[in-house]
C-alpha cells in the first residue's frame, strides 16, 4: 500500500504499514494545522476592505504570534477536538498539537523536524520539517495572479469564541478547486473558523476555535510532550529534496489551469524500501500531490477513486509503478490528473 493509498488529512486513524504511518502522520499534521493559525493585528476592530491585505496579515502572524487554543476539526463525518500551542521565536517557530478526543496522539514541530507520537500503537514518527502550505502559499504574493482562478470578498462575520469576526469568502472560477470561507478576529486578525466548500456548495471540512488565548510568552513546559516515547518503536524519515535540475520519473499531461510544480522530492519511507517520488502542484491556494512508487509485490495497489471527506485520491498502476494523486480538491480533479499520468 502506498503512502497516499488511503489519505486522511483529519487527525485520526492509523495506518498499519510503518511507511504509510509516517506519511499519514505528515498529512494528519498538515490537515489539522492547515487553517489553525493566527492573523496579524488589525487596528481598531474594524472590518477591513481589502481581502488580500487580510490574508497577508493572517499569513505573517502564523510566524509571529504566540497562541494557545482549542478547536474542533471535522472532515468526512468525523469530528475531533484538538489543542494547539504555538510559540514564535527569533530563529523559527515551535508548536505542539494534541488530540483531545479520539486516539491519543501529539505532533511537535520546530524548524528542523516534525515528531508524531502515537501512544495507541506505541510508535514515534520523525520527519523533516517543511513549510506549511497555507500560510506560506504564494496566494499571499500579489504577483501570483491567483485572482484569475478565484474571486474574493470581505464582510462582517459571526461571533466566534467570544470574539467578533470579519469574513473572507474565496470562490473558485472553475470546478477543479474548492472554495473557502475564513472568519478572522476583527481585533487581532486571528483566524477563528474556516470552511472548505465543495463544488456543490456544501461544507466538506470545517475548523472552528472554541477557546483562544494570545499570551505574551509560552513556557517551555507547554511545548513538551506528555509521553516521552521511551520504549516505543521509532521511525525516522530520511526525506530529501530531489537533485537540483533532476526531472521527475513522470508528470501529469494535464493539470487545472494555474497549477505549477511547487515541490519535488524523493522520500525513502524506510531504509529497506525504495523511495517514493513526491510531486506537489499548487495554484497558490489549492494543492495536490502525485506519488510515484515502484510497486511492492506484497502490496495491495490502489486502483480508482478513494475519498475521505474533502480529500480525494485516485490510484493507478503503470509499468510496475503505483501512481497516486491525492489532494483537497474535487474528485474530478484527482481523477483527470491521474488518468493523464504516463511514465517517461
Amino acid at each position: 500500500m502506498t503512502p497516499a493509498s488511503n489519505p486522511e488529512l483529519a487527525p485520526g486513524g492509523l495506518a498499519a504499514d510503518p511507511g504509510e504511518r509516517r506519511s499519514r502522520c505528515r498529512w494528519s499534521a498538515l490537515g489539522a494545522l492547515l487553517f489553525g493559525f493566527a492573523g496579524h493585528a488589525a487596528s481598531g476592530g474594524e472590518v477591513a476592505t481589502d481581502p488580500q491585505a487580510t490574508l497577508d496579515r493572517m499569513a505573517r502572524a502564523a510566524q509571529t504570534l504566540n497562541y494557545d487554543g482549542t478547536f474542533v476539526y471535522s472532515n468526512g463525518g468525523k469530528m475531533q477536538s484538538m489543542r494547539i500551542i504555538h510559540r514564535a521565536e527569533k530563529d523559527g517557530e515551535r508548536e505542539r498539537l494534541v488530540a483531545l478526543s479520539g486516539a491519543a496522539r501529539e505532533v511537535l514541530r520546530d524548524r528542523e523536524r516534525v515528531t508524531c507520537i502515537l501512544p495507541d500503537s506505541q510508535s514515534v514518527v520523525v520527519a523533516k520539517s517543511r513549510p506549511r502550505d497555507f500560510p506560506h502559499s504564494p496566494l499571499f504574493d500579489p504577483g501570483t495572479g491567483f485572482a484569475r482562478f478565484y474571486t474574493m470578498s470581505i464582510g462582517y462575520g459571526e461571533r466566534i469564541a467570544g470574539r467578533h469576526t470579519q469574513l473572507v469568502t474565496v470562490e473558485p472560477r472553475d470546478r477543479y478547486r474548492y472554495g473557502y470561507r475564513l472568519w478572522m478576529d476583527r481585533e487581532t486578525g486571528l483566524l477563528l473558523k474556516s470552511e472548505l466548500v465543495d463544488e456543490n456548495g456544501e461544507v466538506a471540512e470545517q475548523l472552528v476555535y472554541t477557546h483562544i488565548e494570545l499570551p505574551e510568552s509560552i513556557p517551555d513546559a507547554l511545548l513538551e510532550p506528555e509521553v516521552s516515547g521511551a520504549g516505543y518503536t521509532w521511525y525516522r524519515d530520511a526525506s530529501g529534496t530531489a537533485e537540483r535540475g533532476a526531472r521527475p520519473a513522470g508528470e501529469p499531461a494535464w493539470l487545472p489551469e494555474g497549477f505549477d510544480m511547487s515541490n519535488h522530492a524523493r522520500d525513502p519511507i524506510l531504509e529497506s524500501r525504495t523511495p517514493v517520488e513526491h510531486l506537489v502542484f499548487s495554484d497558490g491556494l489549492a494543492s495536490l500531490s502525485v506519488f510515484i512508487e515502484r510497486l511492492d509485490e506484497a502490496a495491495t495497489p490502489l486502483r480508482g477513486l478513494d475519498s475521505m471527506g474533502a480529500v480525494h485520491a485516485f490510484g493507478s498502476v503503470v509499468n510496475g509503478y503505483q501512481i497516486t494523486v491525492v489532494g483537497e480538491v474535487p474528485a474530478a480533479t484527482v481523477t483527470r490528473v491521474a488518468e493523464s499520468m504516463a511514465r517517461r
